[in-house]
């Protein structure tokens, strides 16, 4: 996909709703995260990729702006894109 026509995207509408979320101070990571379970697993490996996708993207300098409010962000997804990196996650 061009990157001119991300913001016609399913993907980056979905990622404005995440971010209007993520945006309210009463969001609560580990809650997000327990919803998980009540997921279909299919869907629960699909996030997966997804956050193995945002994991790597993150890690790459060159992709986003860098400053001292996400630099942690950067080292942290450095360090565990070097496991994700080759990690294949199958299709079942």
């Amino acid at each position: 996909m061009k990157t001119d026509n991300i913001q016609q995207s399913r993907e980056y509408q979905a990622a404005k709703q995440l971010e209007s979320a993520l945006n309210d101070y009463g969001f609560n990571n580990k809650k997000f995260a327990e919803a998980i379970r009540h997921m279909h697993p299919t869907l629960q490996q699909n996030l997966y990729r997804l956050i193995k996708e945002c994991i790597l993207f993150m890690a790459d300098e060159n992709n986003r702006f860098i400053d001292l409010r996400n630099r942690a962000s950067l080292e942290g997804a450095k360090q565990v894109a070097e496991i994700m990196r080759n990690q294949a996650i199958p299709f079942i």
